[in-house]
């Protein structure tokens, strides 16, 4: 199924990307659900180590602003890059290196720009609220030549109109692309874990049915999957507050498990 399909939205995705990025939508701003712990300080708490030779969890830090589709910011406490940010990193970074092999730890994330020469340094990007996500064009470019030498792209936390934005960035950074569906049997939901129903694991904030997209080598389902797109679903909200009782254990837990299966397989094709 293609994204045409899904967004049921052919007419209005059928125009190019260019198009399409002169026709975003002003920014408006989100909050945060009643309830929640207050986010920490990304700029308090960001990991500056740099590169130590581990498997590191490298968010993209972005600049937002001028026209795009759903700045869903934080009510102005936190970039829209850094939503979740560094709870979630620090919480998955400690999952991954104790259920697998891969050395990592609960330290061992930080925020890069898309144009930091060291992002090549990283074989995976996590990348959130994309709606707000406004690269330069060396930026583009980056994003483009980090695909094309086999880096994997995590992209989280968007939804509705946001998948535009999405869109026009991946045709100007790997011309040529579509974005097709992931289907449920794919082995990315058997990397690790065996995750029987994908989407049984409901969005933190309700409302739509998640669905999986992604951006295949060549266009071709069959070859390597180079990006995974969690549409509708916001995996990291789980990670952030799994230790403070604010979801139920289950949900974290698969929230993890997909996390766990996402670095397997882009480390091990």
């Amino acid at each position: 199924m293609t994204l045409l399909e899904l967004t049921g939205l052919a007419a209005a995705l059928a125009a190019s990307a260019a198009v399409a990025a002169a026709t975003l939508a002003p920014a408006a701003p989100g909050g945060t659900a009643v309830g929640r712990p207050a986010p920490e300080s990304p700029l308090a708490t960001q990991d500056e180590r740099g590169y130590d030779g581990r498997v590191t969890f490298a968010r993209i830090q972005f600049e937002s602003g001028g026209r795009s589709f759903g700045d869903f910011g934080r009510g102005g406490r936190e970039p829209p890059w850094a939503h979740d940010h560094p709870r979630a990193d620090r919480n998955f970074s400690n999952i991954l290196g104790e259920l697998t092999a891969i050395d990592t730890d609960a330290d061992n994330y930080r925020a890069i720009r898309m144009d930091d020469p060291e992002v090549f340094k990283y074989p995976v990007i996590y990348v959130v609220e994309v709606g707000s996500w406004n690269p330069s064009q060396a930026e583009v470019e980056a994003l483009g030549e980090y695909i094309a030498k086999g880096g994997f792209m995590i992209v989280d936390d968007f939804r509705d109109r946001q998948i535009y934005q999405l869109q026009a960035i991946l045709a100007q950074a790997v011309p040529g692309m579509e974005i097709l569906e992931v289907p449920p049997d794919h082995e990315i939901f058997d990397s690790f874990y065996y995750i029987e129903d994908p989407y049984s694991l409901i969005p933190p904030y309700g409302g739509n049915r998640p669905v999986y997209l992604g951006v295949y080598e060549d266009n071709d389902p069959a070859k390597r999957l180079l990006a995974i797109l969690n549409y509708n679903n916001d995996i990291a909200e789980y990670w952030e507050y799994s230790d403070r009782g604010f979801y139920p254990i289950d949900l974290s837990n698969e929230a993890y498990q997909f996390g766990v299966n996402y670095f397997m397989y882009a480390l091990t094709h």
